[in-house]
């Protein structure tokens, strides 16, 4: 997940190129101008800068371009133009664009145009060693908690950095999987080396033997020179596939092979060529599950499945989010604002289905909308109460959430658990018995939603 400044002066064309980019697990902040755009940049950080050229008549994308390269060092900036010709790319490029797209853009193209990005900078950041390892260690802070299920994560991510096998996170969003695989990364002998993140269900299915394994130019229509996968990228270094579960399945089958082998083929390409990667996948889904319907192959997920870590949802980690939510208020206001104790008391009562992400974005809103310099727990019910609604229990409900029936019930069986896990501080004995069943089959769904309890 990336988080990404789009500025687009047509509001219909910010809206949909918004929306795209939401769908593919990104946070985006639009506005319509150049001088919106360096005010957000003073107070923003953003991985991915995607400007228009032509704004109130006249090529402000460049000015947009000229303010992220002072504002936003670290962030790729691509240009999105209509009016695309060799003069403008060479002096988009010149200001310190990191590519340009031509209107209009497919959603295939653009996302595949922010992995591009992404891993690029990923790649820079490990080549400046101080920089990354700041940058690392900073990240790693961020795995905060003393309760039991996080001193066993990060036990378990010690354990992980001495060795070179590969690591599967499992966990539900937001829960700090990309965090995970970084501290693993930072505290390995590739610490030096690239650190390159792909979200596998940000890349379109048409584009991901590409985008993963490079081509070779003429391989297909628009292969226009010889480009280097995101594999090779990490040459040295760690890829991180996150969400692996939407990878396609004939390109796990050539995954697997450049795990064995240690040696991939570019599309197009009648040669192979030697990397020298580590893994480190990610899953929200249960690939055990997977595996059994024929969407996941089973040789890939032993190969992958070498070192198994489990991130705990927020709800089960309750004690946490005191220290948690103190630590990212710091690091967005340097100290100038703070967490009172009945807010932190509230907070800590919240169910958090979004785990960290949401109490993330929580915090970030009350931190815009507070008046004086505490966060105070007027402000935390005000927020809360409108963004999180008692969810209801109707047909229209259910339809208007897209979903079905197995769903939402998965997902009331789910939350339900973890209350009692996390009252029981992850005792499944005495969970059983705050749920009215039995200790055999509070087990079996245990296993059959992915959850971990102590008497495992």
């Amino acid at each position: 997940m990336a988080d990404i400044l789009l500025v687009e002066d047509e509001a219909n064309a910010r809206q949909i190129l918004s929306l795209g980019l939401n769908m593919q697990g990104h946070q985006v902040r639009g506005c319509e101008s150049a001088a919106e755009a360096e005010k957000l940049m003073r107070a923003y950080d953003f991985d991915v800068v995607l400007t228009d050229l032509r704004m109130d008549g006249r090529d402000a994308g460049l000015d947009v371009i000229r303010a992220g390269k002072n504002l936003q060092p670290g962030a790729r900036i691509l240009l999105l133009t209509a009016y695309a010709s060799a003069e403008t790319a060479v002096a988009a490029m010149k200001e310190g664009a990191f590519d340009y797209l031509t209107k209009p853009v497919s959603a295939e193209e653009l996302a595949a145009a922010v992995e591009r990005a992404l891993a690029d900078s990923a790649t820079a950041d490990a080549a400046h060693g101080d920089h990354a390892g700041e940058d690392s260690a900073a990240k790693n802070e961020m795995l905060i908690g003393e309760s039991e299920p996080m001193r066993r994560v990060r036990s378990r991510l010690q354990r992980a950095a001495q060795s070179d096998f590969t690591v599967l996170i499992s966990g539900e969003s937001g829960t700090g999987k990309e965090l995970a695989a970084i501290s693993v990364h930072a505290a390995s002998n590739r610490a030096k080396g690239p650190f390159v993140p792909v979200h596998c269900g940000a890349i379109p299915e048409g584009l991901f033997e590409s985008e993963l394994f490079g081509h070779r130019k003429g391989a297909f229509t628009g292969a226009d020179y010889n480009r280097a996968g995101l594999i090779e990228s990490a040459n040295g270094g760690t890829l991180f596939l996150d969400e692996i579960g939407e990878m396609p399945i004939a390109v796990q089958v050539k995954l697997l092979r450049a795990l064995q082998e240690r040696r991939i083929r570019r599309v197009g390409d009648d040669r192979e060529h030697d990397v020298d990667v580590r893994i480190i996948a990610a899953t929200n889904r249960d690939l055990e599950a997977e595996v059994r319907k024929g969407t996941f192959r089973e040789d890939l997920f032993f190969r992958l499945n070498v070192v198994p870590v489990h991130m705990p949802p927020l709800r089960q980690r309750r004690e946490d989010i005191p220290e948690l939510a103190k630590a990212l208020v710091q690091q967005w206001n340097d100290g100038r604002a703070r967490l009172n104790d009945d807010c932190l008391a509230r907070l800590s009562e919240l169910p958090f289905m979004g785990n960290v992400r949401e109490l993330e974005n929580l915090l970030q809103r009350m931190l815009a909308l507070s008046e004086g310099g505490d966060l105070d727990l007027a402000l935390l019910n005000e927020l809360y109460s409108v963004s999180q609604p008692e969810p209801e229990v109707s047909l229209s409900h259910l339809q208007k959430q897209e979903q079905d029936l197995d769903s939402w019930l998965e997902k009331i069986e789910r939350q339900l658990i973890d209350e009692a896990l996390a009252k029981t501080g992850g005792n499944i004995t005495r969970a059983a018995e705050e749920l009215g069943v039995s200790f055999r089959s509070l087990r079996y769904r245990l296993k059959k939603l992915g959850v971990a309890g102590e008497d495992e």
